[in-house]
């Protein structure tokens, strides 16, 4: 694959061999031989339930909540 344009080929011409370069990038990939590869089946990744999501919502803003009246808290403390 090149990218270089000629001086006399028109832009509209290197524009639709753009789409034709990626299918051949692809096709290259799909024709590579593996060899003794052997391909990993992807698991299915972990979803979170609807509980948990609100729990460690809750969970952040309560730490949020104890972080910001410790930082008043020391404020108050510090401006005798």
């Amino acid at each position: 694959m090149t990218t270089a344009i000629a001086a006399h080929d028109p832009i509209e011409k290197a524009a639709a061999d753009e789409h034709d370069d990626v299918l051949l990038a692809v096709a290259k990939l799909n024709a590579m031989e593996l060899g003794d590869t052997v391909l990993v089946e992807s698991k299915p990744r972990w979803r979170l339930t609807e509980e948990e999501i609100v729990r460690v919502a809750i969970t952040v803003i309560f730490v949020e909540l104890v972080a910001v009246i410790g930082v008043a808290a020391g404020a108050i403390l510090t401006m005798g």
